[in-house]
């Protein structure tokens, strides 16, 4: 009997110990209060009185709780070790991340600025080999030329960046002018409330109304166009809404502006419809106002705080259990007094990191009391009973807190502590000479706590400086790879685009309609070629579980990436982190917010995906819950927030 008791609770902690590295926090709790109560049930079955039962629940608990934090302490640093083993073995694959993200952004350009140019020329020209009027045929070679020349302006890099929705009106007036939209001025009703957003909302906005503009001249040449672009308090609305027409140019497009533009609309946490309405066709993109980040719910029993909250368990539970059970306790009475001092000398470890002279104030309180003669057992055994408490609070001193204070702090627990123990029944004489050696005693006896937390400390600034280098050299590295593949870029496929946009402006200078109208149509299907090559991926495997490689992923699932906050400094387990978190989402608008206690990503997932997600964070530290208001839901998904704490 007596080896079944002692076997079975080790058997019972490496079972705890296995579910808090192996299983999520829900799990776990579930295993360590079955432990916990199947050792109650044992102190009272073998005929244990009411306090000692209540003794070994509280002792178990206490056990429970350390075993808990050593287990997700576990969890924790293998999942960092596994991410960052992923993250180095990333880096070959960082450039072709980086090159991608380029191309795909060049694309984007291409599409927006020689595309629009050129499908707007080919639809004038073919609506001016029509007319007669030497006017109107005059006016759309002119049109067609400044465009053209405009279009190479743009390529250049020398448009201008749209910052507020009064950019539109140029855009408008320009559109609704003579010669465009079937080479005579097209219908346009226009209207603007908006007069403020955010530089990115504005972009935005002026991208709308252009594709939209640029799709009613190509399917519905000579409509009637309906352009509002409302500001509301906290909202921005952008609609274009067209009579119908012929489609007489769909031949022109390329196959991506409005699946293009949604993204583009979600990055900035918006939505962006589009479909048939009475007859024509309807574009409609609300923004609202950017929001913060939610509150995200406390996780103190899960992340880096458990460690925290499984010391005040186990300092409550070994106090006032071990004096519970069988043996030499103090009398029932006595536990008014001893069982708030208890709790008094164990509650400050939840601050021992944020508030540590607080807390080790709080925690040496407890002694004039005894000192006093108001307990039984007298001070200096309940300092031996308790010292590991003031140690916990000494490497918390050395671990986070400048040396100076660490020092001050030993010096508190040395005069204090040998003080208790000077004034014990065991002490016989001169009270305060025995002080005078106990104090620097019990210093002494404490200070390799505080030094053990200044050693980890040094290793923890070691590596993250190690990780610091790292990171600056990798950034250098695809910085580098960004700037040649751009160049590489505008010294060969942006060219044939200006090549083509120089060629209807030669055309337009001869003053040879048919030739500008050829012109652009060939340089629209090279455009075709150009964005087909650009969209398509440098490397055979998938992107990298990196910032850079996320930007890639989001943007072949076509979805939208709203990032708040600034990402730099993010440590390399937290990139893999918000990889594979929005890995595994769905919908088209995903907001990762960057915040100082860690990063909150928000977006829709499904019934499966959402278990994934929950383990993954669990494994962080943090949490999955459902609910919110990111609007991203598909299907059998629904809205989920997963905060990953740093």
């Amino acid at each position: 009997m007596s080896s079944l008791l002692l076997w079975c609770p080790l058997a019972g902690a490496a079972l705890l110990y296995g579910a808090a590295v192996r299983a999520t926090a829900g799990v776990t709790v579930a295993v360590a209060a079955a432990l916990v109560a199947a050792a109650t049930v044992t102190a009272a079955v073998c005929g244990w009185r009411p306090p000692a039962v209540a003794g070994a629940a509280l002792s178990s608990a206490g056990v429970a709780a350390v075993v808990w934090a050593f287990g997700r302490a576990r969890r924790r640093a293998r999942t960092r070790t596994e991410a960052l083993a992923a993250h180095r073995a990333a880096g070959t694959r960082a450039g072709d991340a980086v090159a991608d993200a380029v191309r795909l952004r060049m694309a984007a350009e291409l599409h927006d600025t020689a595309a629009h140019r050129l499908t707007g020329i080919a639809v004038a020209l073919a609506a001016a080999l029509h007319v007669t009027d030497p006017a109107l045929r005059e006016s759309a070679l002119r049109h067609a030329g400044d465009t053209a020349r405009l279009a190479r302006a743009e390529l250049a890099g020398a448009q201008a960046d749209v910052v507020a929705p009064a950019a539109i009106d140029a855009l408008v007036a320009g559109w609704s002018g003579p010669g465009v939209g079937g080479g005579v001025p097209a219908r346009v009703h226009y209207r603007r409330t908006a007069t403020s957003a955010p530089p990115e909302v504005a972009a935005a906005a002026y991208r709308v109304v252009r594709e939209a503009l640029t799709n009613t001249a190509r399917y519905a040449p000579g409509a009637r166009v309906e352009i509002a672009v409302l500001g509301e308090p906290g909202r921005l609305t952008v609609e274009v809404r067209d009579s119908g027409g012929e489609g007489a140019h769909g031949d022109l497009g390329t196959g991506t502006g409005l699946a293009g533009l949604s993204t583009t609309v979600a990055t900035c946490g918006g939505t962006l419809t589009a479909g048939p309405d009475a007859g024509g066709w309807t574009v409609r993109a609300d923004f609202p106002a950017p929001a913060g980040a939610a509150p995200v719910r406390g996780t103190w029993w899960r992340g880096p705080r458990a460690w925290d909250a499984a010391l005040v368990g186990l300092a409550v539970a070994l106090t006032m259990g071990a004096s519970l059970l069988p043996g030499d306790s103090p009398p029932p009475r006595h536990f008014l007094v001893l069982g708030p001092l208890f709790v008094l000398h164990a509650l400050p470890l939840w601050w021992r990191v944020r508030r540590p002279a607080w807390s080790l104030a709080a925690m040496l309180s407890i002694y004039p009391v005894a000192m006093a003669g108001w307990t039984e057992p007298p001070a200096g055994d309940l300092f031996l009973w308790g010292w590991w408490v003031e140690l916990a609070q000494l490497y918390a001193f050395g671990a986070y807190h400048r040396r100076r204070a660490g020092m001050l702090a030993i010096l508190a627990v040395g005069l204090v502590g040998g003080l208790a123990l000077a004034l014990g029944p065991g002490i016989a004489g001169d009270r305060t000479a025995a002080w005078a050696v106990l104090g620097p005693a019990v210093a002494i006896l404490s200070a390799p706590a505080w030094a053990a937390g200044v050693l980890v400390a040094r290793l923890r600034a070691r590596r993250r400086a190690a990780e610091t280098t790292e990171r600056g050299v990798l950034a250098g590295r695809l910085a580098d790879v960004a700037r040649d593949e751009r160049e590489r870029i505008a010294a060969g496929l942006r060219r044939t685009a200006v090549r083509h946009a120089d060629a209807v402006v030669t055309a337009a200078e001869r003053g040879d309609l048919e030739a500008v109208r050829d012109a652009a149509r060939a340089g629209l299907d090279t455009l075709r070629r150009l964005l087909g090559e650009l969209r398509r991926p440098a490397g055979a495997d998938g992107p990298p579980p990196t910032l850079a490689g996320l930007e890639v992923l989001t943007a072949r699932r076509r979805a939208g990436v709203r990032h708040v906050g600034d990402p730099d400094g993010l440590a390399p387990e937290l990139e893999v982190g918000v990889f594979r978190t929005v890995e595994g989402m769905a919908g088209e608008r995903i907001t990762v917010s960057y915040l100082p206690e860690g990063v909150l990503v928000e977006g829709a997932a499904g019934r499966n995906s959402r278990r994934r997600l929950r383990t993954l964070a669990d494994a962080y530290g943090g949490t999955l819950t459902t609910g919110g208001t990111t609007g991203g839901a598909t299907g059998d998904g629904g809205d989920v927030r997963v905060w990953l704490p740093r």
